[in-house]
């Protein structure tokens, strides 16, 4: 007995009729009756009545063509689901990103794509820079989204996903809050308040390059705590803090949040997608265009 076998059978219980089996099937007549024939043989029962009306299950046969077509149905699942992760319709993606970054775009971004996606599954890890790095190299993590530009990771493959503007975290007395937006010429004398963890060390990065001109030695205080204490402490007049646009979403801790422009308009900063060339998952591919499509 084999897959033929059975689909013979289901076929001609369905058509009630070898040559109309035949004709579904696209084979010959004398195949479909020789091949079931074989199989009554092997069970020692027959499967159908035979008469010049057509073919008519027996009490026995349909018993066999109900299990029979559940076999059927199972197999036609299974090449489904195999050929689907394959293709890169089903499976899962292991994504890593900032704990600072789980708010704004990227949950639009996981939404989207769940919704859009729902038989590949997203399995998240928040970690600092240098952990998704390290995943991504030991094949742990599928692809990791962080701040930069695309050269930032040059030994992986990496493209970028989408922009936020750069705000600046006030308290609500500060004489800068009174604006629209700030320039960085505004900030030359102000203390910045950031955090250890990342994108703490991105945000210095700029705040160095945007403010320390030679003479210049801007005062950043790194803290070891989570940005939602980063803002308590600006709140209640500690400093100031600069911020990607995602955190402007936490509300009730004192700190009012104001664009930072430089001459060209709103300045922003860009999240990229990096991941390693030898991944070959072929649900990645799908997250990665569905990343490039924004859906």
């Amino acid at each position: 007995m084999d897959l033929r076998h059975l689909r013979y059978v289901v076929a001609t219980a369905r058509n009630s009729s070898f040559s109309a089996a035949a004709l579904e099937l696209e084979v010959q007549q004398p195949i479909v009756s020789r091949r079931i024939r074989e199989l009554e043989e092997e069970l020692g029962v027959a499967l159908f009545d035979r008469s010049t009306a057509g073919a008519k299950l027996t009490p026995v046969g349909e018993n066999f063509v109900v299990m029979a077509g559940r076999i059927l149905d199972d197999l036609q699942r299974l090449t489904d689901r195999t050929r689907a992760a394959v293709e890169g319709r089903r499976g899962s993606v292991a994504l890593g990103f900032y704990k600072s970054l789980s708010s704004g775009s990227l949950r639009f971004i996981m939404r989207s794509f769940r919704e859009n996606h729902p038989d590949i599954g997203l399995d998240l890890l928040e970690a600092p820079f240098v952990e998704l790095m390290a995943a991504i190299h030991s094949g742990k993590l599928d692809v990791a989204i962080i701040l930069g530009d695309p050269n930032r990771c040059p030994v992986l493959h990496s493209m970028s996903v989408s922009t936020e503007q750069l705000m600046l975290a006030l308290p609500l007395d500060h004489p800068l809050a009174e604006k629209p937006f700030v320039y960085w010429s505004d900030l030359k004398e102000e203390r910045f308040l950031i955090s250890h963890r990342d994108p703490g060390p991105d945000i210095r990065n700029i705040l160095i390059a945007k403010l320390a001109a030679p003479s210049d030695d801007p005062e950043i205080v790194s803290l070891h705590v989570s940005l939602e204490n980063i803002l308590s402490l600006v709140g209640a007049g500690q400093g100031v803090s600069l911020q990607c646009e995602c955190a402007s979403g936490l509300t009730g801790l004192g700190a009012v949040f104001r664009p930072v422009h430089d001459a060209n308009g709103a300045a922003r900063i860009g999240y990229i997608a990096c991941w390693h060339p030898q991944n070959d998952n072929p649900a990645l591919k799908t997250f990665l265009e569905a990343l490039k499509s924004g859906t």
